[in-house]
């Protein structure tokens, strides 16, 4: 996956947490600092303790004694250089985590002395040589506890000197007890050089150091040593790959994030669905709208309806006596006669559209025939065994249909 898109789909827990940060606090020969506000508080001394290594609990009492009681912060606390680690790092074309990872497998030949877990930082978008600074677990586990039981939130450690925007020759730290000498390059760490104020008592030490600073920085250094220096050369964006996580404070972002993650997730399932859903919401809305109409055109039609209504009902009642088939009679006989004239009938019965006849004639066969070509007539056939002189016929009106009419009125016949 390409780093772009993984950075977009996989927000950095590290970034995330000095994103939020939202109070800075700067220890400083014995002194906190609230960056922010200006506010400085000397920091309660435990048996033993030296002021280039304060305890977290006295740490953590000074950052609620300057942020005061409220809502849960954020913070960034910048420790004093003497803190950390330097080891140099030199692995062409290896950035990003395969750099981090590269350099943790070398931790325990760059510091042979220490055997407890240690945290690293690097410049992770530079594969050239830079300096790569180290810190204890143990310690940054320790600060976190301790903001965490005064009701605070420590998101990262930072050394101080590296939350300025380092000159071109470098910037020198020294509050008493240490002196740190730091260059970067495009934000990428060059040059870490630190020493014990006791040490440079010793001339040999003294005119060492001072010949390194000179040929590491290319000229005169910056110097800070005082807390009112710090205060106005500080710079929040500066340096951000050196800062150091505490382990619990990257969980809770990570745990923070997946809740995050899974939010949008259900968004998207949410939106997916919806977006499923829209055909048949736009039918049901469809519907409803045709619903609607038929309601309005039923209501608008209900007098015809009932008129209606009437007239079926008068048919009902009234229909099997207007609809009885008309048997025309008087065009049957008349027909008939035509037919049979000269001869005469001795019987004749009309019923339902069916003619029975029955007379005597020299020649049925031909009444037969003449009744057939009678368009008034129809199915003309000998009802019974024919003699020369006596004949049965039965035929049916051609235009009437009692069994439709029986269908209709009397469906139970």
């Amino acid at each position: 996956m390409p780093p772009v898109l993984r950075r977009l789909l996989f927000a950095d827990p590290g970034r995330e947490l000095l994103r939020q940060v939202d109070a800075s606090l700067l220890i400083f020969g014995g002194r906190a600092l609230h960056v922010e506000s200006g506010n400085a508080v000397p920091l309660a001394e435990g048996p033993g303790q030296k002021n280039s290594h304060p305890g977290a609990v006295a740490i953590a009492a000074a950052a609620r004694k300057l942020l005061g009681a409220g809502k849960e912060r954020s913070i960034l606390l910048l420790l004093p250089p003497g803190e950390f680690a330097a080891t140099w790092a030199e692995m062409s074309g290896v950035s990003g985590e395969n750099l981090r990872s590269a350099v943790l497998l070398q931790a325990e030949t760059a510091l042979p002395s220490l055997e407890e877990p240690l945290a690293l930082a690097v410049h992770g978008q530079e594969d050239g040589p830079q300096a790569v600074l180290w810190m204890r677990s143990a310690r940054l586990d320790e600060l976190h506890r301790a903001f965490a039981e005064q009701g605070l939130f420590l998101a990262a450690v930072k050394p101080r000197i590296l939350h300025s925007q380092s000159p071109r020759s470098g910037l020198v730290d020294t509050d008493g007890a240490s002196l740190t000498f730091a260059h970067s390059i495009g934000g990428a760490l060059r040059q870490w050089k630190h020493i014990e104020a006791a040490d440079l008592e010793q001339e040999e030490f003294a005119s060492q150091w001072e010949a390194e600073l000179r040929a590491a920085a290319g000229g005169d250094p910056r110097r800070i040593d005082s807390l009112a220096q710090y205060a106005g050369a500080l710079n929040r964006e500066a340096h951000g790959d050196y800062s150091f996580f505490p382990a619990a404070a990257l969980d809770r972002r990570r745990r923070g994030e997946q809740r995050r993650l899974a939010l949008r997730g259900a968004a998207a399932l949410g939106v997916v669905a919806f977006l499923a859903a829209l055909p048949f919401i736009f039918q049901q809305l469809e519907i409803n709208s045709l619903n609607r109409q038929l309601d309005s055109r039923r209501e608008l039609s209900a007098p015809a309806r009932a008129d209606r209504e009437v007239v079926v009902d008068f048919e009902d009642r009234w229909g099997a006596v207007n609809d009885f088939p008309d048997q025309a009679v008087r065009a049957a006989l008349f027909n008939l006669q035509l037919v049979l004239s000269p001869n005469r009938l001795s019987d004749l019965e009309i019923s339902e559209g069916v003619i029975r006849i029955q007379g005597a004639s020299e020649d049925p066969q031909s009444i037969l025939q003449r009744l057939e070509e009678n368009p008034m007539f129809s199915q003309v056939v000998f009802s019974r065994a024919t003699s020369n002189d006596q004949y049965y016929i039965d035929l049916r009106l051609a235009d009437i249909n009692f069994e439709a009419y029986m269908a209709r009125y009397f469906p139970e016949r």
